[in-house]
């Protein structure tokens, strides 16, 4: 009986814990009808998406494409951004001016894009990964720099260089996927539970 509840506890505990839902810590400002949110995922990923690049307002309107942004306060500065549907840059060490990237600025990584990005859709999306070390993103928030350009080659300032920081917003929770290897625990639990029951009830026959 005591090796039928081991195992029955030690099965449920496994599946109670491939249960247990993550969360994805978010931050978020909006500035002239851009959103920006920046969502950690994990300690090497986290989502940075702009609404409203197609609607830009104040004297980022008709921006017609993204130039570059940059961010400090993200405890790392070894990253790759992937924009959704296109292609992965690398970022440079240091921070953003008028003129883009200028590789000054201790601590922030910024991303210079060729050609440009066209700003004619309601959200960019960026998968932006560390390829050394981890996040430590800074209590008050990731800062955020970002340049709108109306040319597809050249970095020429349209409206405010934004240079602020993007505070906690909240977080959410995010059902995690069992790994194979913790199905495999699990189905092995359940299984020696069930072997447990079956010695049980082959001893009450033979008593």
């Amino acid at each position: 009986m005591k090796k039928f509840v081991g195992a029955a506890c030690a099965a449920a505990a496994l599946f109670v814990s491939a249960s247990v839902a993550n969360a994805a810590t978010v931050y978020q400002t909006t500035f002239q009808g851009a959103t920006f949110t920046v969502t950690q995922n994990s300690s090497t990923n986290i989502t940075f998406d702009i609404a409203g690049a197609n609607a830009l307002t104040g004297n980022w309107a008709g921006a017609q494409y993204l130039g570059a942004f940059s961010f400090k306060g993200l405890g790392v500065t070894a990253l790759t951004a992937t924009l959704a549907g296109g292609g992965t840059t690398n970022a440079i060490n240091g921070g953003l001016a008028a003129g883009g990237c200028n590789g000054n600025g201790a601590g922030f990584a910024c991303f210079n894009f060729d050609p440009n990005i066209a700003a004619n859709v309601s959200n960019l999306t960026f998968d932006i990964n560390a390829t050394s070390g981890v996040f430590d993103l800074a209590q008050g928030g990731p800062h955020l720099k970002i340049l709108w350009s109306n040319n597809a080659t050249k970095d020429q300032k349209v409206g405010d260089l934004f240079s602020q920081d993007i505070p906690f917003s909240h977080d959410t929770p995010v059902s995690a996927v069992p790994e194979p290897a913790t199905w495999a625990m699990l189905i092995a639990g359940f299984g020696l539970a069930g072997a447990a029951i079956r010695r049980r009830r082959q001893t009450y026959a033979h008593a």
